[in-house]
């Protein structure tokens, strides 16, 4: 009886240490979205995607449509994929404005209206959650930060997403808080002013999207 006490013991221990094993490798990573089933996008989804081409102040004007490509896929519960890896998500720009000195915020605000999969167009609205910048020229991400960021402290980091209080301090905030879409920061100072193509974004659904 002593035995198979000491046995059970034993066994749960080491399956104590092996689920602790599997939790540390897993590094903390949130497990991958899956959807109730493939008919429906539900409200409040997330996609990453990557920008297709580069968007910013100089180059951009109020009404430009752009692309981004869907860069993870999304499954169903049944294992079915829903939004597939290459599925392109089309948006438009809303608001622009320009660092004009030291200390201001350049930002631009984007808006999604579609999303095709497989040739089929959806109609589609999300907001940006969160960027990650694509660097440029074999720069480092710290590096780009750096540059782009001279008067941080005056105003939000290049990638971040602007509302509230700190639309209000950008000029012309109340016309950018105004129009649809997510506003993003595009650094402060003397700056380029830009989101590189290949940019990584992280859209949220803000409606049910039906697929069938």
């Amino acid at each position: 009886m002593r035995r198979v006490m000491i046995g059970i013991a034993v066994a749960a221990l080491v399956a104590g240490g092996c689920a602790r094993t599997a939790k540390v490798e897993s590094g903390g990573e949130v497990a991958p979205q899956t959807l109730p089933n493939a008919s429906t996008i539900p409200e409040g989804t997330t996609l990453q995607a990557t920008l297709d081409r580069t968007l910013g102040t100089s180059q951009s004007r109020v009404g430009d449509h752009f692309t981004a490509t869907v860069a993870t896929p999304v499954y169903a519960q049944s294992g079915t994929v829903v939004v597939p890896q290459g599925a392109t998500v089309h948006g438009v720009v809303t608001g622009l404005h320009a660092s004009e000195h030291a200390g201001d915020q350049a930002a631009i605000q984007l808006a999604f209206d579609s999303l095709t999969i497989n040739g089929q167009s959806y109609p589609f609205n999300a907001k940006v959650t969160a960027t990650k910048l694509k660097t440029q020229g074999g720069d480092t991400e710290n590096q780009t930060l750096k540059k782009a960021g001279i008067g941080a402290a005056a105003g939000a980091a290049l990638g971040a997403i602007l509302s509230g209080g700190e639309l209000s301090k950008i000029a012309l905030g109340g016309v950018l808080g105004a129009a649809a879409g997510t506003a993003i920061s595009l650094g402060t100072g003397e700056v380029q002013a830009v989101l590189p193509q290949g940019t990584e974004m992280t859209l949220q659904s803000t409606e049910e999207v039906a697929l069938q």
